[in-house]
């Protein structure tokens, strides 16, 4: 941006001298700008985290001043599935936004294939890519972990940790690109997706289970359920509920995948595009760290494109006024999370690293590795290891009251 503003100075400029100076300043702009990209093998520290200002969270780059240090290394590249690319090609053509910002006459593959930062429908397009990112047709949170589960760890402000398991079933009846039946499965057109999640440790909490299904019509609310053991019954949960906490962590269900909100509760803009820090091949899973801090002790870093979506809700007594979310441009997931206050202060920050996963086919993907949240406000935090396996045929007849039922107390699907 600042280059394109010197170009159009000069543009102005209307003596020979004052455009050969300022072509100038323009190529000297250049070089300072190409010395300025970082480089694999350099570190970024307390000498010069001005490197990194505008490519991390807030609260990760206060640390940085304070001591913590950031290798780099070279970008990783992926790409969806083939068969997610081809329904890309094949269904986008039709695809449009309705009045209120809802998708219509998406099949499958990713909605919009081309942004246009131009487009004052940029941003609400953007969540829809989001949204529907390549994600399997289903998996298994914590399927890719050593136990099969998702590994979490709540950190208090003193340092002292607690950790609870879990796992979860996730479902996309429609928009299926991989599993028979295509692209959708008779009977379930009108829902976009199903998921179990079960406690399994510790003890106390342990086959405590959530259900959840998000229905195609904007206008619908979720049906979000909770199953306790003890209690042997199902209660039905109001949608406000999605605010809080899961317990023990600083993690709510719409922090789920960074955003799990129902796409036309909210208004959406795009305020800019930036190359960003992350971790697309992440070394150690879960990555090592220091008991009682939830930074990575081990791990390099890697410069990626996102686009910046600024997030707002319709409702003004939803629990976060504005969140804002750096979306990776290829692959649609979020690499970086804020979240602000009603007082307009800082509040949470998310970042989540990425491993590589391997299909059915032999086909490379990238998917879940560990990630954390950090609540800057009361100094908790929590991370979360979730590595997921994809496309294991799960079945609608999975996700019932019923299948709730046979959960134990150890957590265990009977």
């Amino acid at each position: 941006m600042r280059l394109l503003s010197l170009i159009k100075a000069c543009l102005r400029l209307n003596t020979r001298v004052m455009i050969f100076l300022c072509l100038f300043l323009l190529f000297a702009a250049k070089v300072y700008a190409a010395e300025a990209e970082l480089k694999p093998g350099e570190t970024i520290g307390p000498h010069n985290w001005e490197r990194i200002k505008d490519m991390v969270g807030e609260n990760f780059l206060s640390r940085v001043k304070q001591g913590y240090t950031v290798q780099i290394k070279p970008s990783t590249r992926y790409q969806p599935p083939r068969e997610y690319v081809e329904a890309t090609k094949k269904y986008s053509a039709g695809v449009r936004l309705g009045s209120n910002g809802e998708l219509l006459n998406h099949v499958a593959g990713l909605p919009f294939p081309t942004i246009d930062p131009r487009d004052p429908q940029a941003g609400q397009k953007i969540a829809w890519n989001f949204y529907w990112r390549w994600q399997g047709d289903d998996y298994k949170g914590g399927g890719g972990t050593e136990n099969g589960r998702m590994i979490t760890y709540a950190i208090e402000k003193d340092g002292s940790e607690r950790r609870a398991d879990a796992y979860s079933y996730f479902l996309f009846p429609r928009t299926r690109v991989t599993l028979d039946p295509k692209p959708v499965i008779p009977g379930y057109e009108h829902i976009d997706s199903m998921n179990i999640r079960v406690s399994s440790y510790p003890r106390d909490s342990s086959g405590t289970t959530t259900f959840e299904i998000r229905y195609s019509d904007p206008k619908r609310p979720d049906d979000l359920y909770l199953y306790i053991p003890s209690l042997r019954r199902i209660r039905r949960s109001t949608t406000t509920q999605r605010c809080q906490t899961l317990a023990p962590g600083e993690f709510n269900l719409d922090d789920v995948d960074f955003f799990r909100g129902k796409i036309t509760d909210f208004n959406y803009k795009l305020t800019g595009e930036k190359k960003v820090l992350t971790n697309y091949a992440q070394e150690h899973v879960p990555y090592r760290r220091k008991t009682g801090d939830y930074l990575p002790a081990e791990e390099k870093w890697e410069v990626q494109e996102a686009y910046v979506l600024e997030i707002t809700p319709k409702d003004s007594s939803y629990c976060y006024p504005k969140k804002v979310l750096w979306i990776d441009k290829v692959a649609w997931e979020t690499t970086w999370g804020m979240v602000w206050d009603r007082k307009g202060d800082y509040w949470k920050e998310m970042a989540l690293f990425r491993i590589p996963g391997k299909l059915a086919d032999g086909q490379i993907v990238w998917q879940q590795g560990t990630g954390y949240i950090v609540n800057v406000q009361n100094g908790r935090s929590t991370v979360i290891t979730t590595t997921r396996q994809f496309n294991s045929g799960l079945s609608p007849s999975l996700f019932t009251f019923g299948t709730m039922q046979t959960i134990t107390r150890q957590g265990e699907i009977n």
